[in-house]
């Protein structure tokens, strides 16, 4: 059984709600020597490639993680590109295909209002976050709603730490984040064996501190392994 990978994405400063970022793979940029796995997901997001690699693994993610827990959720939506009203045509389809495997509804409830900047362009934290800073909207209430967002990779986490934190902010009881790859540039911060069959509900206990310190971080690591 594949575990997959977790990583918690937080910023105190701006978002004070911590959001958990699940990945199927570690993605590569090419200046750090791109790999088999990131060369599938780049070929993917651009061209169609290998939806069916892509799809068994994130239904695998979904029964390992979210399938027969005591959170239920009800909707799986796709993050938008950075163009208004953008949404790349590859992932829709996979996110289509993913909702009939997993019996979860897809609705497209956030909705980029203005063009944006690339994030991983920018060069500063703080840059970053001015960047997407209410360029997003919810466009259906989500009070009381349990919401997976689904976006291709997580390089710097903020994009979908906002939309996130927007979620809950709207009345959302809980935002879980997919994605086909997390950047391994914080690789060394990742969860990746999560006890293999831990589920969403108990991830989310667990993990409630905002920040945390190393020492406790590896402290976690240690306990999910026992």
């Amino acid at each position: 059984m594949k575990t997959y990978i977790m990583r918690i994405g937080t910023s105190k400063a701006y978002y004070p709600k911590i959001t958990p970022i699940f990945g199927i793979g570690h993605y590569k940029p090419k200046e750090l020597g791109e790999d088999e796995f990131s060369k599938k997901a780049i070929f993917f997001y651009k061209y169609g490639n290998d939806l069916d690699f892509f799809l068994d693994q994130l239904i695998d993610l979904f029964r390992l993680r979210f399938e027969n827990d005591s959170v239920k959720f009800d909707v799986i939506t796709l993050y938008p590109t950075s163009k208004k009203d953008g949404i790349n045509k590859n992932m829709e389809t996979l996110i289509k295909r993913l909702s009939e495997s997993i019996n979860l509804p897809y609705r497209q409830i956030i909705r980029r209002i203005k063009d944006i900047k690339q994030n991983h362009t920018l060069k500063t934290f703080e840059d970053r976050v001015a960047n997407i800073q209410g360029s997003i909207e919810i466009i259906e209430d989500v009070k009381g709603k349990n919401i997976i967002i689904l976006d291709n990779s997580c390089t710097t986490g903020i994009s979908l730490i906002d939309a996130a934190n927007l979620l809950l902010d709207k009345g959302a009881d809980h935002v879980a984040c997919i994605c086909l790859g997390l950047s391994c540039k914080e690789k060394d911060t990742d969860y990746v064996d999560l006890n293999k069959t831990l589920k969403y509900s108990k991830i989310s206990t667990i993990f409630k501190a905002p920040f945390v310190p190393k020492e406790k971080r590896e402290q976690w690591k240690m306990q999910l392994k026992q």
